[in-house]
This record gives structure tokens, C-alpha cells and sequence, in this order.
């Protein structure tokens, strides 16, 4: 849903202007989604918001679609209608998080299970089972609650289990006590759409619009490494969203201005193998 949005962005706002041939305010983009609203993890009413937050944007969304096919000439649906064949030249997959290749050569040397996206099934101390002292955690582990229920791929459940695992193992070193098994604290959710549209499930609170891209933005400035690099990506992000600017510009198309290389060379070229052959001629 986030990558839908930032296109749609980029299309009709940021490079709106940037070419002669095409315009990218026509690019039509699609939103599929398997499952019957976007954001599934968020409360509903902030998933309509979100649908309407994309709406605004261009992209159109299309939920309860499942993909079954991919080729050249675009891709095959299967939804409540029936089979459907959809053209187009651009498709980008956002289908879940797969386990790095490591998840599977350490589950075949420690015999540990594995989930449907390779990733290995830890303990509540996040260690592998018979391995006390090895601890996988992020998107290679595949973890769970107090109640059994699966931790999300997110950043912070890979970062509190960093921390605890760190601690974890500098007690050992010690000799000190074992802590207690993990526990994730979650500290809500965050979604953005677009600029100044984003959505937020913050302790229970549900935020939308601009206050949650405001309360997004903060979140990543504070988890910068010291305060200069806060100050710069603060000022960067400001002179971006009031100016619509970005660092990297494309260039397409041919215009008469344009030097061409290649046919210079070559004219160069041809008057250097003529000129012998005019000098003859002249004798």
C-alpha cells in the first residue's frame, strides 16, 4: 500500500513536469490485495481512511484479488467476478517477507523448523531449541506471543528482540542470572500514504491525515544516531515536501539540442576517410 501511494505521488506531483513525450499523470496504478481491505493489522476505520486517502492519489484498489499469473503483457486476477486479465508493462510485488537463505542452512545444521516463509522457529528466549546460545531474531525468526500468536515482521519487534538478546547474552558472559522469556511491547502502527497522509494505531489511539504523518515523522527522526543527523534529515525533508524537489532527475527523449556522441564520432570519422580520396581526385 505504501509503495502504491509513494508512485502515485511521484506520477502527478513530483515528476508531473519533467517530461516532453509522456505524462506521467496518466499512469494508471493498481492496487491488488488478496485480503478484503487493506492494512488487515489496523482497525477497520483506519483502513477506510486509507482507501480514501489513496483514492485521492489516483491509485485504484482492488481488494479480495488474488494474483495467478505474470507475464509480458501483465498479469491474471482471480476475484469474486471470475478470471481477469489485466495489461500492464510495470508490476511490482509486495507479497510478504521471505527468510534470507541463511534461515535455511541454519535450520538444516541446528534441524530446526522452519515456517511457510523460511524463517526459524525460536523459543520464548528467542534461542533455537537445543542451541542455548544461539539467538535469531528480525525477519530470520519466527516468533511468538504469550499466547501463541505469531510476532509481526516489523522493525520493532526486530529491534526490542536485538536489545533483549543482547542483554541475554551479556548476562552469560557474566555469570549473572538468565532474564525472563521475551516480551514485545507494541507500541502501535504506522502506515504512510503519501505527503502529509498516513495512518496510526498509537497505543489505542487512531490518528489520521497529517497529525500521523507528523507523528510518523518524528518517530524516525528520533531513532537517528546523534543529533546532527536528526537536524539535517529534518531540514532535507522539509525543503523536499514544501518544494516537491529530490536529489535524482530523469532525462528522456531526444531533442535538437542534445549532443550526440556516437554520430559525432562517426562524422568524424567519415571526413577523415574522405579527405585522402578528395586530395587524389584534385591531382
Amino acid at each position: 500500500m505504501e509503495v502504491s501511494g509513494a508512485i502515485a505521488e511521484i506520477a502527478r506531483q513530483t515528476l508531473k513536469n519533467d517530461f516532453r513525450s509522456i505524462n506521467p499523470e496518466e499512469a494508471q496504478i493498481i492496487l491488488m490485495d488478496g485480503a478484503p481491505r487493506v492494512l488487515m493489522p489496523f482497525p477497520e476505520d483506519l483502513s477506510e481512511k486509507a482507501t480514501r486517502s489513496l483514492a485521492k492519489l489516483g491509485v485504484q484498489v482492488r481488494c479480495g484479488a488474488m494474483v495467478k499469473n505474470i507475464n509480458e503483457e501483465g498479469l491474471t486476477i482471480q476475484s469474486e467476478k471470475g478470471a481477469e486479465s489485466i495489461a500492464a508493462k510495470t508490476v511490482i510485488w509486495g507479497g510478504g517477507i521471505t527468510a534470507s537463505p541463511l534461515g535455511k542452512i541454519l535450520a538444516s545444521r541446528t534441524k530446526a523448523e522452519t515456517d511457510k516463509g523460511g524463517r526459524v522457529k525460536v523459543k520464548p528466549d528467542l534461542t533455537i531449541p537445543n542451541y542455548p546460545d544461539i539467538y535469531v531474531i528480525g525477519d530470520l525468526a519466527s516468533a511468538t506471543d504469550e499466547k501463541g500468536k505469531p510476532l509481526p515482521g516489523m522493525a520493532q519487534v526486530a529491534m526490542q528482540g536485538g536489545a533483549y538478546a543482547a542483554k541475554a547474552i551479556l548476562r552469560k558472559v557474566k555469570g549473572q542470572r538468565e532474564l525472563p522469556p521475551f516480551h514485545y511491547f507494541d507500541k502501535g502502527s504506522l502506515a504512510v500514504i503519501g505527503r502529509a497522509a498516513a495512518v496510526a494505531d498509537v497505543f489505542g489511539v487512531h490518528l489520521s491525515g497529517l497529525m500521523a504523518w507528523l507523528v510518523w515523522a518524528f518517530i524516525h527522526i528520533t531513532y537517528l544516531v546523534n543529533f546532527q543527523s536528526r537536524i539535517l534529515v529534518f531540514i532535507q525533508w522539509a525543503i523536499q515536501d514544501l518544494t516537491f524537489s529530490r536529489g535524482a532527475q530523469l532525462i528522456t527523449g531526444a531533442a535538437p539540442t542534445d549532443f550526440n556522441f556516437t554520430r559525432e564520432l562517426s562524422e568524424v570519422r567519415s571526413e577523415r576517410e574522405i579527405k585522402p580520396e578528395t586530395v587524389n581526385v584534385g591531382r
